[in-house]
């Protein structure tokens, strides 16, 4: 059983970790929502896995209580030796293969965000993250224009909480204008004629601040509310990436399947100096990390 939590990139992360440890298990995956009917103080968030429309197994109450509050028998057994529910909590944000070594049942609780975790079933993956509800007209619209593009680049900037929530702030941080900035003189560099297509909770700051004149650029901002994983699924249309300290840009530069697109990461994806947030397994080997400070 996998505990989501987080927004759709995050559970996406949580899922995939839990389809191959499943797998790995020769066991059936459970999901517990319960992270979203409780009062945390984070920002409100909501399960967002129906938009791939796969089959997913919600775990019951009392299957999550069997972890948490056992009834007696259960209890009986387990003094004895007997019951072998095991509650698994991820420690540090590196890759920890002893996972897959663990007898179910077990309750796994953690973020889970590397693809080292589920690459053995990569196409899998690719398989249960293809979206299935359909683009607005809008987004059809622009993923209509991002196919007759020679280098669209989607370009990512995550603002919202991470600027009006101390906390949150205080322990994410923001890219920087000049990681921005760095990253597009790069992809100028390596590409022909890019088109760059931003995408961004506040549109607004991004005009202001980052679309230059001379550049090729598009502003993507009518996705909202329920609409806004259409933004994963466009930017995911596009050849290369630029992406913001976000699981919810990672999933849309992983998404996009081509040998040769370019993805550009911030090198520091926490602004925090905690050592389990070392991300040193986050992002994949081929991608180019640049400073975002």
């Amino acid at each position: 059983m996998i505990k989501l939590q987080g927004g759709l990139g995050n559970q996406m992360f949580q899922y995939a970790f839990g389809l191959s440890v499943a797998k790995k298990m020769n066991a059936q995956l459970y999901l517990d929502l319960s992270f979203y009917n409780q009062n945390h103080g984070l920002t409100p968030r909501s399960y967002a896995l129906e938009v791939f429309g796969g089959q997913t197994k919600i775990a019951e109450r009392k299957i999550v209580d069997s972890f948490f509050r056992p009834g007696l028998l259960q209890r009986v057994l387990k003094k004895a030796g007997l019951d072998r529910h095991t509650l698994y909590r991820e420690k540090t944000m590196r890759f920890d293969k002893s996972v897959f070594d663990i007898t179910p049942p077990v309750y796994f609780e953690g973020f889970w965000q590397s693809e080292q975790y589920f690459n053995s079933i990569e196409n899998e993956i690719r398989s249960a993250f293809a979206f299935k509800k359909p683009l607005n007209t809008q987004s059809q619209k622009i993923a209509g224009e991002i196919a007759q593009q020679q280098h669209p680049v989607s370009i990512h900037v995550r603002r919202g909480d991470y600027v009006t929530s101390a906390s949150t702030n205080e322990l994410h941080g923001i890219c920087s204008i000049a990681y921005y900035q760095k990253a597009i003189a790069l992809i100028k560099q390596k590409v022909t004629n890019p088109t760059f297509y931003f995408f961004s909770d506040d549109a607004e700051w991004v005009a202001k601040n980052l679309i230059a004149t001379d550049d090729n650029a598009v502003l993507v901002q009518h996705n909202e509310g329920d609409d806004s994983w259409q933004d994963m699924a466009l930017m995911s249309k596009c050849r290369h990436h630029i992406i913001a300290n976000s699981s919810f840009s990672w999933w849309a530069a992983w998404l996009n399947p081509g040998s040769e697109k370019m993805v550009i990461a911030p090198a520091n994806w926490f602004a925090a100096k905690v050592s389990n947030l070392d991300t040193l397994d986050l992002i994949p080997k081929n991608w180019i990390q640049l400073p975002n400070d």
